[in-house]
């Protein structure tokens, strides 16, 4: 594994493929670069997301896996009630994004 590369989390049942979050975070910020509906209402959530999964190669102790954990639901949320008043098309249905919403879901199952 390249040094830059971002860590899964690993529960017993499931692998959140934490670097294809982050890939994909990257390929929404080039796609709807320029696109102000994006830039208003979703990139700061992603950008918070992407802080976050910085962090993921850092985990040392369970505490600290929870409490990001936790952290990663909230912006789940986040980005989800965003997604309910996006009118743009083009945004609604980046695969990218699905992604990112899709993989994120699985925060849920962990805790």
């Amino acid at each position: 594994m390249k040094s830059s590369e971002i860590n899964p989390i690993n529960s017993d049942s499931l692998e959140i493929d934490c670097q294809k979050i982050y890939d994909s975070i990257i390929a929404c910020q080039r796609e709807f670069d320029g696109n102000l509906v994006f830039e208003k209402n979703i990139l700061g959530t992603l950008n918070k997301i992407e802080e976050l999964l910085y962090r993921v190669n850092d985990i040392e102790v369970f505490r600290d896996a929870v409490s990001l954990i936790m952290a990663f639901r909230i912006r789940l949320r986040q980005l989800n009630d965003q997604m309910k008043y996006i009118d743009d098309e083009s945004i609604k249905n980046s695969e990218n994004l699905k992604f990112i919403q899709k993989e994120m879901e699985k925060f849920k199952e962990i805790i």
